[in-house]
């Protein structure tokens, strides 16, 4: 472990100067909210200890430098102007570039020699968001040496994570924005109830005998090298065209969450109504439900070679987690932690059947966990790998201690910066 000590003489050793700031960014947990967030509907995130640091300085070689404390990642470095434009298989640095171009066009500043160095603690392709994590650290860095004093007093910290999930497009990622306003919104203690449009959080306490324990599959997966996490993200935005049709809506947005209030259906409702359509389509297909200029609108340019999607399935999972989320917040204010795991239960049974992004590891170390007194145990993140979140009473932690665990988890607190 790296303490803040050993980061500042790596920096000054490494540079030959000092740096200005320290950035300090969470991973985050999502407790319940699987998908949902890129359609809008509220998520139940908690921010964790492991995070993502950052010391930066604005050097004097007109270079951009990128260097990582562990010696397996290779350094970074171009010439001012760089002509990065975005990356289809990222590598570290381009999340490093990811928040440092998202950042510079929204100050309309001009670009400027940096040094950065990288430490992290987020296992990586966990489903801990280490990747919007290096995005939003990276961001809050390069507007840290743009601005003098607190950089939120320039932008707020919810204007600051929208910019944040705007920018990941940037690395082939269709973010939804949950794992931004997480890192970012967090307080120290508490979990977050997430919503958006507008962006807006509120914390909520967690009943004192609930404890989570973070658990890795030892299987990963890179949603920014797959296309799995944009199918699912495209299949919705089909699901909500068809249904705009079926209740003559008039709207441009595709997002699910949008429908049903403009349908004014409850999700009981809806979910009766999701039964009606079909599961497996071809491009074909889709084209004559919604027509080839509507599915022109859902898809993005990495996007254009699907063929094939599933949608009835999809769209059973969108709107019974939004639901779920809902139920949780209510058990949480109840303290009935026995309701809580029955809703993670279900959640990780509609990821894996409904939206096919568990994996076999996932299911056995959620299984597992059950076996031996959780309460109830869930894929988070992206899923298809990655880590499970395990929900234990208090005094049943005993009974998992030999069992593998990353670790047990309290909510952290979200971003900030120390200045040198």
């Amino acid at each position: 472990m790296a303490t803040d000590e050993k980061l500042h003489e790596h920096f000054v050793k490494l540079y030959g100067m000092e740096p200005e700031v320290r950035i300090t960014c969470p991973g985050r947990v999502n407790l319940i909210g699987e998908h949902i967030d890129y359609h809008d509907y509220g998520v139940f995130p908690m921010a964790i200890d492991a995070s993502t640091v950052i010391l930066a300085a604005k050097n004097s070689t007109n270079n951009i430098i990128f260097s990582n404390f562990d010696p397996k990642y290779s350094s970074w470095e171009s010439e001012v102007p760089c002509g990065w434009k975005g990356s289809s298989n990222p590598k570290w640095n381009d999340y490093l570039l990811c928040g440092w171009k998202g950042i510079l066009e929204n100050q309309k500043e001009e670009q400027f020699g940096i040094s950065f160095l990288l430490f992290g603690t987020i296992p990586p392709s966990s489903g801990l968001s280490s990747s919007s994590s290096l995005v939003c650290a990276s961001a809050l860095a390069t507007l840290s040496l743009i601005v003098n004093g607190d950089p939120f007093e320039t932008i707020s910290r919810e204007n600051f994570a929208h910019l944040c999930a705007k920018s990941e497009p940037l690395i082939g990622t269709l973010s939804g924005g949950m794992d931004q306003a997480a890192e970012v919104l967090a307080s120290e203690g508490t979990a977050l109830r997430i919503d958006f449009s507008p962006l807006r959080s509120k914390n909520i306490e967690l009943p004192e005998d609930a404890v989570f324990v973070v658990v890795h599959s030892n299987t990963e997966l890179n949603k920014g090298a797959t296309s799995h996490y944009n199918e699912r993200v495209i299949e919705g935005r089909i699901v909500a065209q068809i249904l705009k049709q079926k209740f003559a809506i008039s709207t441009s947005s595709f997002r699910l969450k949008d429908i049903q209030t403009l349908s004014r259906k409850s999700f009981e409702e809806i979910l009766k109504i999701v039964e009606e359509l079909p599961e497996e389509v071809n491009k074909e297909q889709v084209i004559e439900l919604i027509g080839k200029d509507k599915l022109e609108e859902c898809l993005t340019e990495n996007t254009r070679k699907f063929t094939d999607f599933k949608l009835r399935s999809r769209a059973r999972h969108v709107f019974s987690e939004a639901h779920r989320v809902e139920l949780f917040e209510k058990a949480c204010e109840e303290k009935n932690i026995q309701e809580m795991g029955h809703l993670m239960n279900e959640s990780h049974r509609s990821c894996a059947i409904d939206y096919e992004c568990s994996c076999k590891e996932l299911d056995d170390i959620c299984h597992l966990y059950l076996q031996n007194g959780a309460l109830g145990a869930r894929l988070t993140g992206a899923g298809w790998g990655g880590c499970a979140v395990v929900l234990m009473a208090a005094d049943d932690v005993a009974k998992v201690e030999k069992l593998p665990s990353l670790f047990v988890s309290k909510p952290a607190q979200g971003i900030r910066v120390h200045r040198y």
